[in-house]
């Protein structure tokens, strides 16, 4: 389970720690520019309590300025509102899902597009009886806090990363029911 502190983000709440911090981070992790999809670590979720309900698989890469999650999500799978000052853009490439952007639903299937601005808060909900696979970029790079440890860094091996401080995702207080009630009665 991943948790982290409940509260709205606000662009006065910007992660403004030098990139020094994250040398470490990538002594870490092997690096290339090319990766085969065998070697992404797959990440396997299950959401219970604060974060949701459902299971999802996750395989994400990152470089200096953004990330990109390959993720499928199982029928009923259910996140809980959360926000991050990473500007998101979704594709969906198989099934469907609805994303829930503040006080708007949006039921997105194989093809479709669908932004959500940083710092808005946010969930997602497939309420299919098929898996929803869902390619995700995000920037600045969702990679902080556990994120890291099964993302993987596409950086020449001869390149020294300047990635810009990563993002999390937090775990807020919202009515998501009543949200979801007005939408679907």
């Amino acid at each position: 389970m991943e948790y982290w502190s409940a509260g709205v983000l606000g662009p006065e709440h910007h992660s403004i720690t030098p990139t020094l911090q994250y040398s470490n981070f990538f002594k870490e992790l092997p690096m290339s520019l090319h990766v085969k999809s065998a070697d992404v670590p797959e990440r396997k979720v299950v959401r219970t309590g604060v974060e949701g309900e459902g299971a999802m698989v996750v395989r994400r890469g990152f470089g200096n300025e953004c990330s990109l999650m390959y993720a499928t999500r199982a029928p009923g799978y259910h996140t809980t509102p959360h926000a991050h000052e990473a500007e998101q853009i979704n594709y969906v490439l198989e099934g469907e899902i609805w994303f829930f952007v503040e006080e708007r639903g949006f039921l997105c299937k194989a093809g479709d597009f669908h932004r959500i601005p940083a710092y808005k808060i946010h969930w997602a909900w497939n309420r299919s009886d098929a898996d929803a696979v869902v390619v995700e970029a995000h920037s600045p790079a969702l990679v902080a806090g556990k994120l890291r440890q099964t993302s993987i860094g596409l950086f020449d091996e001869t390149e020294t990363p300047q990635m810009r401080p990563p993002s999390e995702n937090n775990f807020v207080q919202y009515d998501w029911q009543r949200v979801e009630r007005k939408i679907f009665g």
